[in-house]
């Protein structure tokens, strides 16, 4: 198993802590059986502050961390966008990727998806509706996102244009997977591009959950 981040590169966390002693004072660095905990409060707006727990992955900042409300403001709840276990539903890793241009270091995160939740989430506690849309969770999210960009959730099709994408096979006079008829560079080639500039890492991931979720669909049909 290879070392966190933070043990291949000393240098990184020096820059986290310098990063979080000049923007976000009220944040610390904790190191806890081998990972790294970003924890304390954060201001979204003048005198409204919220409680963090944000856990850094092992390969940070390439990949998403799980963020979890510690304050009690927020229920546990899958219509209030947190996680089964408990962390925040920030989006799509793939729009998410694609906004942050695959880089999921602290500022990024904070400035970002973080703070647009906890504004969301301030608007709902005063009554107001969530402001960022109702995204479905897992699968059915990357397939949603994929349904905007390349005008399909059929995953046989998302999961045969990703790894013809990945495989650098795809030309702007193939038929466009939506089943318009027409070819993808007149039809839904801005989504095509969208994708094709995306970090493959997480091209990689919708790839991986979507074939998972067949695979276990078909388990579950031939055992019924």
């Amino acid at each position: 198993m290879s070392s966190p981040w933070f043990e291949r590169d000393p240098a990184s966390l020096r820059a986290l802590e310098h990063t979080l002693r000049a923007r976000y004072p009220t944040l610390h660095v904790f190191l806890e059986n081998g990972t790294c905990h970003v924890r304390g409060t954060i201001a979204v707006v003048e005198n409204d502050r919220y409680q963090l727990d944000i856990e850094l992955p092992d390969d940070y900042p390439d990949s998403l961390p799980l963020v979890w409300e510690t304050g009690g403001r927020i229920p546990q709840e899958l219509d209030r966008h947190v996680l089964p276990i408990g962390a925040l539903c920030l989006g799509v890793p793939l729009r998410l990727g694609i906004a942050l241009k695959g880089r999921f270091d602290i500022e990024s995160i904070l400035e970002i998806p973080v703070r647009n939740f906890l504004i969301g989430n301030s608007l709902v506690e005063r009554g107001e509706d969530w402001p960022h849309g109702d995204r479905a969770h897992g699968v059915a999210g990357i397939l949603e996102e994929f349904d905007e960009l390349i005008g399909t959730d059929d995953k046989m099709r998302v999961s045969r244009f990703l790894l013809d994408v990945l495989q650098g096979k795809i030309r702007g006079h193939w038929p466009c997977p939506c089943g318009s008829g027409l070819v993808l560079r007149k039809c839904h080639r801005e989504g095509w591009e969208t994708i094709r500039k995306a970090p493959r890492w997480l091209l990689h991931h919708s790839l991986d959950a979507i074939m998972k979720d067949l695979e276990r669909r078909t388990k579950k049909a031939r055992a019924g």
